[in-house]
C-alpha cells in the first residue's frame, strides 16, 4: 500500500497490531530541532492522523527531562491543531483522590477506569484531536485502549441497525467541563447525539457515565431500549476484534482523532512517591495539511 494512499479510518485491532506506520520513533534531540527539521519529521505523523488510522504513537523519548518533554509535546500539538484552553493548554491527568461517583469531576482526576469514550461532555466544546504525554506511568494498570468509532458504526449498521438508530438520537449530558454552568436550563440544553454523520463520515461523542448522570439530575429516565443500546455499544467498543490495547511508557506521546476514535484508560494503582502523571492537550481547528 502506498504511503500516499489514504487508508480507511474504520480500522480493526488487527490493523493497528499489524501495521507499524502509526508508530513513530523519535530521538530526544528532536526537542532541540529547528522549525524546518521538526516540520520534516512531523509530516508523516500529520498524514497518519488525517489520512491514515487517525492515531499516532511517538516513542523513544524516555530519556527526555520533563521540561523538555513538555516543550516538545506542545510544539508537536501546535503543529497538529489549535490548542483548546478549556483546561489550559497542558492539562495534568493525575489522581486527585476524589471520586467522580460522589461529585461531578472529570474521571481523568481519579484512578478509576474511564470506560470507552470520547473527550468533553459539553456540547460547545468538542476538540478534534486529543494528545497524551506520559511523564510517569502507574505502578500497576493505567494502560490505554483505542477503538475506531467508524468501524464500530459500520458494524452496527450491518448487524444492529435498530441499535444504531437509537444511538443517533440526542441525549442529555452532565456538565463537568470548565465554563459550563450547571443549572437545570444549561443541562437541558446540553443535549446531542452519540453518533452523527458528518461530512467526513460517522462521528462519535460518548461517555456513558455523563449521559446517565445528566438524565438522572434532570429527572429524565432513560428508556430500557436506551440502556440496551449503550450496553451494545460498550460491548462492541470493547470487543477484542475492535479494541487495541497499549501501554504508554515515560516519554511516549499518543495522539488520536477525538471524533473518530474512542479511547479508555484502565484503572490503576499508584506508587505514592511517584504518582502517575499524564499531560493532555485538546486541539481544535486542525491545521494539518492535505
Amino acid at each position: 500500500m502506498s504511503q500516499l494512499t489514504p487508508r480507511f479510518l474504520g480500522w480493526r485491532a488487527a490493523d493497528l497490531a499489524g501495521d507499524a506506520r502509526w508508530i513513530f520513533n523519535a530521538n530526544p534531540d528532536l526537542a532541540d530541532a529547528d522549525a524546518p527539521e521538526l516540520e520534516v519529521w512531523l509530516a508523516p505523523l500529520q498524514w497518519e492522523l488525517k489520512h491514515g488510522w487517525s492515531v499516532a504513537w511517538v516513542r523513544g523519548l524516555g530519556d527526555l527531562p520533563e521540561p523538555r518533554l513538555r516543550r516538545l509535546f506542545l510544539m508537536i500539538g501546535r503543529a497538529i491543531g489549535q490548542p483548546d484552553t478549556t483546561y489550559g493548554e497542558l492539562y495534568e491527568v493525575i489522581d486527585s483522590g476524589a471520586s467522580h461517583l460522589e461529585r461531578a469531576i472529570p474521571i481523568s482526576q481519579t484512578r478509576a477506569a474511564t470506560s470507552m469514550h470520547t473527550d468533553s461532555s459539553q456540547r460547545a466544546t468538542h476538540p478534534r484531536w486529543v494528545g497524551l504525554a506520559c511523564v510517569r506511568q502507574a505502578r500497576e494498570g493505567g494502560g490505554s485502549r483505542l477503538a475506531s468509532a467508524v468501524a464500530v458504526h459500520d458494524h452496527l449498521a450491518q448487524q444492529d441497525p435498530a441499535v444504531l438508530q437509537r444511538l443517533h438520537r440526542c441525549f442529555h449530558r452532565d456538565l463537568v467541563t470548565p465554563g459550563g454552568a450547571r443549572q437545570r436550563q444549561q443541562r437541558l440544553a446540553n443535549r446531542f447525539p452519540i453518533y452523527r454523520l458528518a461530512q467526513d463520515g460517522p462521528s462519535l461523542r460518548y461517555m456513558r457515565h455523563w449521559i446517565e448522570t445528566g438524565h438522572a439530575r434532570l429527572g429524565k429516565t432513560l428508556k430500557p431500549e436506551d440502556l440496551e443500546a449503550f450496553d451494545h455499544l460498550d460491548a462492541t467498543l470493547n470487543n477484542p476484534h475492535f479494541r487495541h490495547d497499549l501501554r504508554l511508557e515515560p516519554g511516549d506521546l499518543l495522539f488520536c482523532d477525538n471524533h473518530k476514535t474512542a479511547h479508555d484508560r484502565e484503572s490503576y494503582c499508584d506508587n505514592p512517591s511517584a504518582p502517575r502523571l499524564m499531560l493532555r492537550m485538546w486541539l481544535n481547528a486542525s491545521t494539518i495539511g492535505e
